[in-house]
């Protein structure tokens, strides 16, 4: 061991876990050389503490050409949770992700050679981005994301945060860096599409040349993107959610190639679509959201209170408008809306968990009658509160 310690080594995977890439990767680095210092420690390879990670020199990729190596880019830019590989064939891959109590499951395909379409099923909190705030942008990008369900907060290094709900979707001119991705309601599921211009623009002028269609031009979609953010959000169209209803409505025997003719119609409408600019009031000060999510853990901690929206405003300094608006952005409802369903759900658990009698459960989410419980529980479940218990008790 050439009189070094074992203490100063690393092993593979203590590196890969440290520079956040696969330990097929340490290993090629380590088999070319391009590590100094490294040792043989029995059969495995030993890499000297504090070593930093070499450049790579590899271009951002898109796709799923390497087949024996799990490193993918939609993980490059992102520390995930442990990402088991479920699933291979050779235009698809199935991950599992994991920590601690989130898991998630990330479908990915390769539609067409530098285009990467992900199906993302996710009950996570929350996704880290790379420490490197000055990791390069990758290749020419176009990146499209849709939300079929839950919430997406993106934010970006300067400190503003951005919102995806149901229904919305976004395209970026870059796919990192982000400082995170969080999920308000944890839990989020939707569509994500990497398209790497230099890679894809030759199919895809192949492919419209086949169909006899208008030429796509993947460079004027991204050159159009209006806004001063990275991310150009779009509220749901009539005709997007059609073609993204398809995306997931795909029958399984032919899956691929209906994402690929749905990939396509997605482009000619980028190409023809004369998009609004972005709303300003989809981004929001990180000062306003750390207070609006306190806010929401204040209101919640303390159901059975009475408050109104300017002593809201007032105690956790946010402007009431600022706060309105921030607050539906990031949980997808008013409010008072958001604070009436939990306090209902609430009760609905200590209706089915407990034997405390109906009044006393609506105190203890801030009724102070009964007759006012009762017919918001009624018209939230569909069912009295008495109804409501007797059926979960049959159902245990």
């Amino acid at each position: 061991m050439n009189g070094y310690p074992m203490t100063e080594y690393m092993s593979v995977k203590e590196t890969a876990v440290a520079w956040g890439i696969s330990e097929r990767r340490v290993h090629k680095l380590c088999e070319d050389g391009k590590i100094a210092g490294i040792a043989r420690l029995g059969r495995a390879w030993g890499i000297p503490a504090q070593t930093p990670k070499p450049p790579d020199g590899r271009r951002c990729r898109v796709g799923l050409s390497d087949t024996n190596n799990t490193e993918i880019s939609i993980f490059d830019n992102f520390r995930v949770p442990d990402a088991t590989l479920l699933f291979r064939k050779e235009s698809c891959l199935v991950y599992r992700l994991e920590n601690a109590a989130d898991t998630g499951i990330v479908t990915i395909y390769d539609v067409f050679p530098g285009v990467v379409l992900c199906y993302n099923d996710l009950h996570l909190r929350k996704i880290n981005g790379r420490d490197n705030p000055n990791a390069p942008l990758g290749a020419d990008m176009l990146v499209v994301n849709h939300c079929r369900e839950g919430r997406l907060e993106v934010e970006f290094r300067g400190g503003e945060r951005g919102y995806l709900g149901a229904g919305d979707w976004v395209v970026s001119n870059m796919p990192a860096p982000l400082k995170s991705l969080s999920f308000p309601l944890s839990h989020y599921h939707g569509i994500s599409i990497q398209i790497d211009i230099s890679q894809a623009a030759k199919t895809i002028e192949d492919v419209c040349k086949a169909l006899r269609i208008s030429q796509i031009d993947l460079r004027q979609i991204k050159a159009n993107l209006p806004g001063k953010h990275p991310y150009f959000l779009t509220g749901g169209t009539s005709a997007v959610a059609r073609i993204f209803a398809e995306f997931y409505n795909a029958p399984p025997e032919s899956k691929e190639n209906h994402i690929r003719l749905k990939l396509v119609e997605l482009l000619l409408f980028l190409s023809a679509a004369e998009p609004e600019p972005p709303s300003e009031q989809r981004y929001f000060r990180k000062i306003y959201v750390e207070a609006v999510k306190a806010l929401r853990d204040y209101i919640t901690e303390n159901s059975d209170s009475q408050f109104t929206l300017p002593e809201l405003s007032k105690r956790f300094d946010i402007p009431l408008t600022a706060m309105k608006s921030c607050f539906k952005a990031i949980f997808g409802m008013p409010i008072c809306k958001y604070l009436r369903e939990y306090r209902l759900h609430a009760a609905a658990a200590m209706l089915r968990e407990t034997d405390e009698p109906i009044a006393e459960i609506a105190a203890r989410v801030g009724y102070d009658s009964h007759t006012k419980f009762t017919a918001a529980f009624r018209a939230y479940f569909h069912a009295t509160p008495l109804e409501f218990r007797k059926t979960a008790v049959r159902l245990e």
